[in-house]
């Protein structure tokens, strides 16, 4: 469990998309409808594959926002490796046409969101913890 500290999540998100695009999953079957649900109102709800890969990704931004509340050395790594992440997805976003789609685009945003709130999370907890330390 210490490894998931500094190990982005995002960046099994991104694994876990490359891999299904390797076997060929994805991007061809990211609209294609998992399941339906009749709501109460009598709508039905029809989410895609794409649509998992979104609500992962915000599970995963939630999970990811909450370590930064860290103000440890293994917050740091887990920084910089985050961004590291964040140039991968751009990178594959502009580069590989299975790459090219909005949900791709939404999740690497995701993953920007998580690389500017972990630092500025991170450096107000720091800062907040040298005042209280050095009010002697």
């Amino acid at each position: 469990m210490f490894i998931l500290q500094f190990i982005p999540l995002f960046s099994f998100i991104l694994a876990g998309y490359v891999g299904l695009h390797l076997i060929g999953f994805f991007p061809k079957y990211l609209n294609i409808i998992i399941f339906h649900l009749q709501l109460p109102s009598g709508s039905i709800w029809k989410p895609t594959y794409g649509d998992l890969m979104i609500m992962m990704g915000i599970l995963v931004l939630f999970v990811e926002l909450f370590k930064s509340t860290r103000t440890s050395t293994t917050s740091i790594i887990d920084h910089i490796l985050s961004t590291f992440v964040l140039v991968a997805f751009l990178v594959m976003w502009l580069i590989y046409p299975w790459a090219g789609n909005s949900y791709f685009m939404i999740i690497a945003m995701m993953s920007f969101l998580d690389v500017i709130a972990g630092f500025t999370i991170t450096i107000s907890s720091a800062r907040r913890d040298i005042g209280l330390g050095g009010g002697g």
